[in-house]
């Protein structure tokens, strides 16, 4: 799986674009981008992960955090939404969210296997 593959080598790092890079993989292959349309989603999407990374630098109120978060959602969607339409901007977040999953999930098990080591 793509994400296996990729997320060994840069789950242990502290480069985050390297990680964007492996979540706009899984992006691209999950909602099945046109590499004419990944093209154009690539900046689109770094800007709603480096948007959403400030927020969260910014806010500790967890209700205001969320509505910021809201926004740049909506704010994003529109622009995906412009280059490949709304089913896949809304498959989007779908696909972040699997992600995300994939991501502490993995994370998990590394820490389970290196508690028995």
């Amino acid at each position: 799986m793509l994400f296996v593959s990729h997320f060994g080598t840069y789950g242990q790092q502290k480069h985050p674009s390297k990680l964007n890079d492996v979540f706009f993989e899984y992006v691209s292959k999950t909602l099945e981008l046109k590499p004419s349309d990944a093209a154009q989603m690539r900046p689109v999407i770094k800007k709603y992960l480096d948007e959403r990374k400030k927020v969260y630098g910014k806010f500790s109120d967890p209700l205001e955090r969320e509505q910021k978060i809201l926004n740049i959602k909506m704010s994003s969607r529109k622009e995906m939404a412009a280059i490949v339409g709304m089913q896949k901007a809304n498959a989007f977040f779908s696909s972040e969210q699997a992600f995300r999953r994939k991501v502490r999930e993995e994370l998990k098990q590394r820490n389970e296997e290196r508690k028995k080591n």
